[in-house]
C-alpha cells in the first residue's frame, strides 16, 4: 500500500507538472485529468472468487486534446476529446496478484449540450499484472497467465464546471484484461468502479462551425483474413493456430454508424484434441471447423471504426464453447480499398483469442 500511495503522489506531480508547462499558452486544444475509482473485481467466473481479497483503488492520468472540427467525422460526434490514459490499479489482492499498470488511447463523446455534460470514454491498449499465474510461487491465481494483457476501458461519467477552464466529474467504469488465451489461465479480469476526478483545459478551444454535408448511404461488401493463437487447457499445454475468413455487407445509416452482417469461417487447430479429450470424439480436421452468421454494429470516426459484432454458430463440433460468440475490434483503413483489422473474439466474458488481419473492400 505504500509503494502505491508513491505512485499516486508520481501522478499528481505529473498532473501539475504538465499544469505549469502549458499553463501559458494562451490558445490551445489540449488538457489534462486526473481520475480516482473505487470498485471491485467482478466474480464472473467460481475461480475468480480465490483472487477476490478487497476493493479494487485506481489512479487514471489522462492526457488529451479538445478536437475541434477540423475533420468532419470531429463534427459529427460533438467535438469529442481524444488523448491517451494512464492507469495504477491497487487490485486488493497483493499476494495473488499485485499492482496492475495500463495505458491506453481513448476517444471521449460528449452526449448532450447541458452545462453538466454527459460523457461517453472508450478505450484499449495494454495492460501489465504483477503477478501472474505461476506453477510454484502463484498457484492460487488461476485467472491470468500473463503479466501483457490487453486492456479494455468504459466509462460514463459526468463533466460539472468549476470554471472557464476546470471541470470536475463523476461516473462509472469498467475496465477489462485479458491475454486473448495466447496462455492459460485466462478467466479474464473485470473491475467496475465508481469514480470522481477533475480535469484542466489549457488556453481557449475555437471551434469550428458545423457543416450540413451528410456521409453518403452506401453499402460496403468486403471481405477479412485473420489470424491468431491461442493455448489450451491444461496450463502450459500447447499453442494452436486459429485462421478465419469473413465476408462482411455494411451499410451507412447515419453520420455517425454503420450497421451490417457478416459471415464467418473459421479453422481453430485447437479443436481437434479437445473434442478428442472432452467428447470422446475423432473427428479429424474437420472437428476444427465453425462457421457463423453475424450482426455488426460499426462506429465510424474517420479512418478508424470501433467493430462490435454478435454472432452464432450455424456449423459447429466442438459444443462445450458457447453457441453465441462476440467480437471488438477496430479497423484502420490504409486506403478506400484496404484495411487493417484487429479485434479480440469471445464467448461472453471468456476469451476465445486476439485476430491480426487485412481487409479488401470490393463493392
Amino acid at each position: 500500500m505504500i509503494k502505491l500511495h508513491v505512485k499516486y503522489r508520481l501522478l499528481f506531480g505529473l498532473f501539475l507538472f504538465f499544469t505549469t508547462l502549458v499553463a501559458q499558452e494562451k490558445d490551445n486544444d489540449f488538457g489534462i485529468q486526473l481520475n480516482y475509482h473505487y470498485g471491485f473485481i467482478s466474480p464472473h467466473n467460481v475461480l475468480v472468487n480465490e483472487i477476490v481479497k478487497g476493493h479494487t483503488q485506481m489512479t487514471e492520468f489522462s492526457f488529451f486534446k479538445q478536437t475541434t472540427g477540423k475533420n468532419q467525422w470531429e463534427q459529427f460526434y460533438n467535438y469529442p476529446k481524444i488523448g491517451i490514459s494512464s492507469v495504477v490499479i491497487n487490485s486488493g489482492n497483493d499476494e495473488s496478484l499485485g499492482n496492475i499498470y495500463g495505458l491506453f488511447p481513448f476517444v471521449e463523446f460528449p452526449l448532450n449540450h447541458w452545462k453538466i455534460k454527459w460523457n461517453i470514454k472508450f478505450g484499449y491498449g495494454v495492460g501489465y499484472i504483477e503477478k501472474p499465474f505461476d506453477r510454484v510461487t502463484n498457484y492460487k491465481n488461476l485467472v491470468i497467465g500473463t503479466h501483457l494483457n490487453a486492456l479494455i476501458f468504459f466509462d460514463n461519467n459526468w463533466s460539472i464546471p468549476v470554471s472557464k477552464n476546470l471541470n470536475t466529474s463523476v461516473g462509472l467504469s469498467l475496465t477489462h484484461f485479458s491475454n486473448g488465451s495466447i496462455k492459460r489461465p485466462n478467466l479474464g479480469i473485470n473491475i467496475f468502479a465508481m469514480n470522481v476526478g477533475l480535469n484542466y483545459n489549457f488556453g481557449n478551444t475555437t471551434l469550428n462551425e458545423k457543416s450540413d454535408e451528410k456521409r453518403d448511404r452506401n453499402l460496403s461488401q468486403m471481405v477479412v483474413a485473420t489470424t491468431g493463437f491461442k493455448e489450451i487447457d491444461p496450463i502450459g499445454g500447447n499453442k494452436y493456430m486459429v485462421y478465419n475468413v469473413s465476408y462482411n455487407a455494411i451499410k451507412v445509416v447515419s453520420n455517425k454508424s454503420s450497421f451490417g452482417v457478416g459471415a464467418d469461417f473459421f479453422y481453430n487447430s485447437s479443436l481437434e484434441p479437445l473434442i478428442v479429450r472432452l467428447q470422446n470424439e475423432d473427428l479429424g480436421k474437420k472437428g476444427n471447423i465453425n462457421v457463423g452468421l453475424s450482426g455488426i454494429y460499426s462506429l465510424d470516426l474517420g479512418k478508424i471504426s470501433m467493430l462490435f459484432q454478435t454472432g452464432g454458430y450455424v456449423y459447429r463440433s466442438y459444443l462445450q464453447d458457447k453457441a453465441v460468440y462476440t467480437r471488438i475490434g477496430t479497423r484502420y483503413r490504409f486506403s478506400g480499398k484496404l484495411f487493417f483489422n484487429l479485434s479480440l473474439k469471445t464467448h461472453f466474458f471468456v476469451a476465445d483469442f486476439i485476430e491480426y488481419g487485412i481487409g479488401y473492400k470490393f463493392y
